[in-house]
């Protein structure tokens, strides 16, 4: 389990124990926290066969305070029983998890869930179902959906999780329990990507990539594994030095048409530069780990920093940096190019 995900299951692991979990529980949050994998926790945790049992005992024979029941509902689920075992290995008969690759979650795989969820459960006394990426079901799916939230069954719980709860139809997030999984603070992720046998770097670094990566800690680990940190570094680089070095200007335009992320590299490099440009102290950056380059390019000043930055936001607002208009993106960042070359 990832360190950053403790506080989360600290809050709902005493439901399940006192049974005041709901039939449907929203897990919400930012792409790249885990938030699969703690569904499958609390799933595992549901499906145990030793939990119920446990902390009925305790709460019935030695009425043990709300404190500590919630301190042993901490260790849910045991991990051990026959339960747990097939949770860990995949093969649990009553765990449903839609997980698609593709586009869409369409119509005829809920339908097919909900009738699953409506049978009863072949362990135990329970059912788990976890719908991954939730936001990607069709409005026929969804509707589908809304109906088994209308009417559950049974010992039944599905977990939706997403990234993007706010494409969920309204009706299915009021019927949902919703648990926000929050960005972890910075320090419990450069601890935990010391652990990760990494390319020799340095925090500042490790932090500058957090923040590109908008603190998700998976799409951290995975952007520093595939190497992409030294294209940042290079391409601010090579953009700080547009006004000495105009003829990399090709290159430069090449690469931020080429990837959204490139642009988000440039505009929280701009963001630095204005806040040295405006006197702010380094320790306030994003990107700590290219303070020489942010310092040549707040030379310019705040107001052209400003306006240049503006500019930026409205080409990523209206999408015109996408892939998918790369002659329309092409020409309004060649604009914007020369604007801040003419600075």
């Amino acid at each position: 389990m990832y360190p950053w995900l403790t506080e989360s299951l600290s809050q709902v692991l005493p439901l399940i124990a006192r049974r005041q979990l709901g039939h449907a529980l929203l897990i919400k949050g930012s792409a790249g926290l885990g938030k699969l994998r703690l569904s499958q926790h609390l799933a595992q945790a549901l499906l145990c066969e030793r939990n119920r049992d446990r902390e009925h005992d305790l709460c019935q024979h030695t009425k043990i305070e709300h404190n500590a029941v919630s301190k042993v509902s901490a260790e849910l689920p045991c991990g051990h029983c026959h339960a747990c075992r097939l949770v860990l290995a995949g093969t649990h008969s009553d765990l449903h998890l839609i997980n698609s690759d593709t586009r869409s979650i369409g119509v005829d795989s809920i339908r097919q869930l909900s009738q699953t969820l409506s049978e009863s459960p072949r362990l135990g006394r329970a059912k788990v179902a976890i719908i991954n990426d939730a936001e990607k079901m069709t409005e026929a799916a969804a509707n589908a959906l809304l109906k088994t939230l209308e009417e559950p069954a049974g010992q039944a719980t599905l977990m939706l999780v997403s990234a993007y709860p706010e494409r969920l139809l309204p009706t299915i997030r009021s019927r949902c329990q919703q648990w926000l999984v929050p960005l972890p603070k910075p320090e419990v992720v450069l601890t935990w990507l010391a652990d990760q046998e990494l390319a020799a770097n340095s925090q500042q670094s490790w932090l500058g990539a957090l923040n590109v990566n908008q603190g998700s800690p998976l799409a951290t680990l995975a952007y520093l594994q595939a190497g992409q940190d030294q294209g940042r570094h290079a391409l601010l680089s090579q953009f700080s030095l547009l006004h000495d070095q105009p003829q990399t200007l090709t290159a430069v335009h090449s690469a931020l048409l080429a990837e959204k992320v490139h642009v988000i590299w440039l505009q929280l490099l701009l963001q630095d530069a204005l806040q040295l440009a405006l006197g702010l102290t380094p320790a306030a950056l994003r990107l700590i780990d290219n303070l020489d380059v942010s310092r040549r390019v707040s030379q310019v000043g705040a107001v052209r920093l400003e306006r240049a930055l503006t500019g930026l936001l409205q080409l990523q607002q209206a999408g015109q940096t996408s892939l998918g208009r790369p002659v329309n993106a092409g020409m309004q960042l060649s604009l914007w190019l020369n604007d801040w070359l003419a600075a």
